[in-house]
């Protein structure tokens, strides 16, 4: 009853609803989300989990989403393969979807790379029809652009380009900017930072500032400050986050989420509003890293 309830309850309050998938909103262990010309700049192939729990008024948590995510270099090092796919009922209702990945990465001489990145995929999300519950799959298409120095990066990416959005529940096609630096020693004390952002026709821009500091590669404590929009309300939020790598393959993080998405009804002015999420990280890398400094494995 209380599913049917809070179905009916979203249903007809859906213009006030506009939100990301997942794999954009919860993006602070995972850029590929982001922009597609990513794949492959970790270097080897690696694999991502990160779950969502909340506590819902029990000792225990309730897990709420599952994401995961794997890429690595191909080619030789001119191209890099990603796949990404995740299950959520953050809000409510189940959805899930799936995309693949693939970027050529064009070396400028020894200071730079330009990369090329497309994605395509499917959600599996509801669809508009009252007290139906139906759900349907809305296959999607997208493009980014990278480009890479030793300590520095800038990309532009639109991850959802291509997207019929008759009848999808909720969604967005975000046209996301990024800047990162990398400062400080590689062994040392490195310090990274990366302003990010999001622009949404007829929605509004949304602003985010990551900011990571690691311990000569061991440790990391680091802040996601947001500034978004989620159903007409400005949000302003820090989600902190640390990480630990507990050997050269194997590595853990977790942050919380402390003001996750907004869902307020265009007939009151009350809002629906979620507890906090705790994201659990874990990854892990296959084979040997012969890089000598990769910087985006930290970023």
């Amino acid at each position: 009853m209380k599913k049917i309830s809070f179905l009916f309850f979203i249903l007809i309050n859906i213009n006030g609803l506009q939100a990301q998938t997942l794999l954009e909103d919860q993006f602070q262990f995972n850029f590929l989300a982001l922009n597609p010309a990513f794949s492959g700049k970790t270097g080897r192939f690696n694999l991502n989990a990160m779950l969502g729990n909340q506590f819902n008024g029990t000792p225990r948590p309730q897990q709420i989403y599952q994401l995961f995510s794997t890429d690595g270099v191909i080619q030789d090092g001119k191209g890099g393969l990603a796949l990404q796919a995740y299950n959520s009922n953050i809000v409510g209702f189940n959805n899930s979807g799936v995309k693949v990945a693939y970027a050529y990465h064009y070396q400028i001489g020894d200071l730079a790379t330009l990369s090329i990145g497309i994605d395509a995929g499917f959600k599996y999300q509801p669809v508009l029809v009252t007290g139906s519950g139906l759900k349907q799959i809305y296959p999607y298409a997208g493009l980014g652009g990278l480009m890479t120095a030793k300590k520095f990066f800038i990309g532009f990416s639109k991850p959802a380009t291509l997207l019929n959005e008759d009848g999808l529940f909720y969604s967005k096609k975000p046209f996301y900017s990024m800047l990162g630096v990398s400062l400080g020693a590689y062994e040392g004390t490195m310090l990274n930072l990366t302003i990010i952002r999001e622009s949404n026709k007829n929605i509004g821009n949304n602003h985010y500032l990551n900011a990571k500091a690691w311990f000569e590669r061991k440790y990391a404590l680091g802040i996601s400050y947001r500034n978004e929009k989620s159903s007409g309300i400005t949000v302003n939020k820090v989600v902190p986050m640390a990480e630990i790598q507990f050997s050269n393959p194997l590595r853990m993080g977790l942050s919380y989420d402390p003001k996750p998405p907004v869902f307020r009804s265009n007939s009151q002015s009350g809002a629906f509003r979620q507890r906090g999420i705790f994201q659990l990280f874990f990854r892990y890398e296959f084979g040997e890293d012969t890089s000598d400094e990769n910087r985006m494995k930290y970023f």
